[in-house]
């Protein structure tokens, strides 16, 4: 909490805080670093999610005493910076390995030049960093969508990951397959195709679904950026696209090579055509070689090294038989007539069919999806957009506009008067008693009242929103409601201009108010960071409570009797003032 407050650039003159920032001051060099170190692994506000889930400055506070007093030093909270870099940067290893590893399989396997070494040497680089990731997820809390809670307990995160399926999905994925690259060649020799072909439909298999882990890591990039979450999935539709397109592309190239093409191509020609691709063939006449080859595929490959065309050329003109037969709009020539080829395009045909017809689908519903609460969040912040370009706001006030629209809404938008009129009167007040019964039962005025009357006074209260700098109330004002602060810190301030303290989720302020209207406000309420509040007024409190005439004497003689003793502590203070001031 006391790190969001210097962020957002509160000066705070308290003489508790301002010992406490002087002592971290003094700190050795290897402490402040090791502090520094441990802040890295606490729930932090600059990460995306932590909006979502902790509400404000206090509840980011006591997440991460709750990781600090009850979990040991090497749990990592899934909202903390450095989850939120690692995730950056685990989203940009795992799509260099999974391009790298099809494409070295299939354009380098045959090739000996520094090229192959470099990716051989980047890519076991990549799987370290993977398994480093690996090992350090049996440290990092996880959330249970269902039901929100954030796990941190040590011995459930290790059960978590030790799921056998996931447990064998995650080690697939930073396995260094690269390594088989060296012995490739050899391989195709000596092993036969039939291993090789294995090998190559096993790396297809336990990799190609692999988007969905990288649609994960993603996330974070554009929500840092704040873009609208309808775009973040048509973006990630796009990038799937190519991906899949990528490994299909590559699997589509190496196959008929390691099928040896097909039976009408003699052994001859399939040897040379090995050779070639593996040690660059040199003939003196490789034109008429070309032209006696009487398979269109081996004539193709020994084209390839005759032109010395580059392995950039055969990957597009690769893609493009790809995407000619995920389309069905190949030709008779593009297939070989090998039976195992042949199914395998037809299994990547119907595969393409398939995806290319989904992808319209997805985006249609991007683009027409009420139902869905954050496409109702883009489609107002649109609104919004819209309302202040015709009025002609100002920036700072669209901005103003769009920023309460967050804090009340969290990227969740929904209409909360529409679904509470569609429930009858009990459930809205059990919905309401759930949601607010603990700001309204710590009051000491409504302590010991019955259930019923907690109810009508539930039913009363109105949500407010306060950004940033914004008054709740006024000094000298005069006062007619109580306000609970559900979510969010403000500061109090005396009429001098002194900072008197700081009040956090459950407070509340104000509630001499109900009992005597227009009594004057003594000092500034002033919100810290955004604002949940749910405001009582005093028309509505005495709605309530006057039929009741024995708790209203009870709460007004409570009220008199705080009203009294405030008045003493000012007085007492008043005088020792004037004390100090006359001994000077």
């Amino acid at each position: 909490m006391q790190r969001k407050i210097n962020e957002n650039r509160h000066n705070c003159t308290i003489e508790t805080a301002r010992t406490s920032q002087a002592e971290e001051r003094a700190l050795p060099r290897r402490e402040k670093l090791w502090r520094l170190l441990k802040i890295l692994r606490y729930a932090s506000d600059q990460h995306p999610s932590t909006e979502k889930h902790l509400k404000s400055s206090y509840q980011i506070f006591k997440e991460n005493e709750r990781l600090t007093l009850s979990y040991p030093v090497y749990v990592i909270h899934p909202f903390s910076v450095l989850r939120l870099y690692l995730d950056i940067l685990i989203f940009v290893v795992m799509n260099l390995h999974l391009v790298l590893l099809p494409f070295a399989f299939s354009f380098l396997a045959f090739l000996s030049d520094p090229i192959r070494s470099m990716v051989e040497y980047t890519d076991l680089a990549l799987c370290l960093v993977l398994f480093a990731e690996f090992v350090l997820q049996f440290s990092t809390g996880y959330v249970i969508l269902e039901t929100n809670d954030i796990v941190l307990d040590p011995r459930k995160i290790f059960f978590n990951r030790l799921r056998s399926f996931r447990l064998a999905y995650d080690l697939l994925l930073f396995l260094p397959y690269i390594l088989v690259l060296e012995v490739f060649e050899r391989w195709v020799y000596d092993a036969g195709t039939e291993a090789c072909l294995a090998f190559v439909s096993f790396l297809y298999l336990t990799n190609i679904a692999r988007f969905r882990d990288s649609n994960r890591y993603f996330r974070v990039i554009p929500r840092c950026l704040q873009v609208p979450e309808s775009s973040i999935r048509i973006v990630q539709v796009i990038l799937n696209t190519l991906y899949v397109l990528h490994w299909t592309t590559c699997v589509g190239y190496i196959i008929p090579l390691l099928l040896r093409v097909h039976p009408t191509a003699g052994t001859q020609e399939v040897n040379l055509l090995l050779a070639g691709m593996s040690a660059n063939l040199q003939h003196p006449n490789l034109t008429a070689v070309v032209r006696s080859v009487s398979d269109p595929f081996v004539r193709q490959r020994l084209i390839d090294l005759e032109t010395n065309a580059s392995t950039t050329y055969r990957y597009f003109r690769s893609m493009m038989v790809t995407l000619r037969v995920s389309l069905s709009s190949s030709e008779r020539k593009d297939l070989e007539q090998h039976f195992m080829y042949q199914w395998i395009m037809w299994l990547v045909m119907f595969l393409g069919w398939i995806w290319f017809n989904y992808v319209p689908v997805v985006l249609c519903r991007f683009f027409d999806s009420p139902e869905m609460a954050t496409d109702q969040y883009d489609k107002f912040v649109g609104n919004l957009k819209a309302y202040a370009y015709n009025k002609r706001l100002s920036v700072e006030l669209e901005r103003e506009l769009r920023a309460n629209f967050a804090a009340r809404f969290r990227t969740s938008y929904y209409d909360e008067e529409l679904l509470m009129g569609l429930f009858p009167k009990n459930l809205r007040s059990s919905i309401r008693m759930e949601t607010c019964r603990h700001l309204v039962g710590s009051v000491d005025l409504f302590k010991n009242l019955p259930y019923f009357i907690l109810a009508d006074i539930v039913n009363c209260l109105q949500l407010e929103v306060y950004l940033e700098d914004d008054v709740i109330i006024a000094a000298g004002s005069y006062g007619d409601s109580m306000y609970f602060l559900a979510a969010g810190t403000v500061a109090v301030y005396a009429l001098n201009g002194k900072e008197l303290g700081h009040l956090a989720d459950g407070a509340y302020f104000g509630e001499i108010s109900l009992i005597k209207r227009n009594q004057q406000r003594t000092a500034n309420v002033i919100a810290l960071e955004p604002c949940e509040i749910y405001r009582l007024s005093h028309e509505d409190f005495q709605n309530v409570i006057k039929p009741h005439t024995y708790l209203l004497n009870r709460i007004r003689k409570q009220a008199e009797q705080r009203l009294s003793m405030m008045k003493r502590k000012r007085d007492k203070m008043y005088g020792k003032k004037i004390i100090e001031a006359f001994l000077q």
